[in-house]
């Protein structure tokens, strides 16, 4: 993933002097930092036509994952438990799995809370990166399992279809869990379609027959 940061373009006699004044700049370590060069040095005759490094540097990845490492430990700082977790980019997902004791506090009731946390951790890493980025937060494998229960509640509710009944209005759920009932229907059931209706935090996904569907 090619990730941007606060991009700025250096100057110096060399590119490692060019770089050397991002680091200043940045204040942060060299790795944190990625550059591409602009413009090579060249040296001209007797002094004349010199030309400096341009390099167009920007904070990467590496400085992405250590400022949401310090977020992520502030964060659980204030639960009571012995956590341990791993920060993994696949492309522009953000995959953060945790495990440990006293999970049940990182949950919450009904999934409230690692809920609330994806959605905090959310807001602070697209407040850092110009690439829009999505997390996707894990304590425990409660997602997976989560994930495997709404594919079998949307298996239900579709064999309920037929001619006399068109739709299925599912159980309000939350953004991330209606996110998954529209991608598991959109691939495993294409003659059908979903839709989202009502307000927060009683919205739900309705399950339909298509129009081409229904005239058949």
């Amino acid at each position: 993933m090619n990730i941007k940061i606060r991009e700025k373009q250096f100057e110096g006699k060399s590119i490692d002097l060019a770089f050397d004044e991002a680091i200043r700049f940045y204040d942060v370590s060299p790795e944190e930092i990625s550059f591409e060069v602009i413009q090579q040095p060249k040296k001209g005759f007797l002094g004349i036509g010199n030309k400096n490094a341009i390099i167009s540097a920007f904070l990467n990845e590496k400085y992405l994952m250590n400022k949401l490492n310090d977020f992520l430990s502030s964060i659980l700082y204030h639960f009571d438990g012995d956590f341990d977790y791993s920060i993994n980019f696949q492309g522009k997902n953000i995959l953060i799995r945790m495990d440990g004791d006293g999970l049940g506090k990182l949950i919450g009731k009904y999934g409230r809370t690692i809920g609330a946390m994806q959605h905090i951790l959310s807001i602070f890493v697209n407040r850092l990166s110009s690439t829009k980025i999505d997390i996707n937060l894990d304590v425990g494998e409660y997602r997976r399992k989560k994930k495997e229960r709404i594919y079998e509640i949307v298996d239900n509710a579709v064999k309920r279809l037929n001619d006399d009944i068109e739709k299925i209005e599912l159980a309000p759920m939350f953004s991330y869990e209606r996110r998954i009932v529209h991608e598991y229907v959109r691939k495993q059931y294409p003659h059908l379609e979903t839709e989202s209706v009502g307000l927060e935090p009683y919205r739900k996904v309705i399950i339909k027959l298509t129009k081409s569907h229904i005239k058949a």
